[in-house]
């Protein structure tokens, strides 16, 4: 009896590091994914192909899932978040702040 009590307080102690061990294997995988910063250059080209679109104060873009990403504001003065191709530069998804 004492051995069965002895082994459920071994896998209690050991379930805290365990769960901390997930939690941060979970968090550095995660900060892996993170958005990639662009070049100069490609910020350039995304800002010029945003603004013949008619959007206006680019921001922020930042390549993440193999698109660009970017916030801008609408000709109507609405803030979006915008997911574009990173080939053709056309916008894939436009997303209202």
């Amino acid at each position: 009896m004492e051995r069965i009590r002895n082994a459920a307080k071994l896998r209690r102690l050991a379930a805290a590091p365990l769960a901390l061990g997930l939690v941060f294997g979970v968090a550095t995988t995660a900060a892996a994914g993170d958005d990639e910063r662009v070049t100069d250059a490609q910020y350039e080209q995304v800002k010029k192909a945003l603004e013949a679109k008619g959007y206006g104060d680019v921001r922020d873009v930042e390549i993440d899932d193999g698109r660009f990403e970017a916030d801008a504001v609408t000709r109507d003065g609405a803030k979006v978040d915008l997911e574009l191709d990173m080939q053709t530069l056309e916008v894939l998804h436009e997303k209202r702040d």
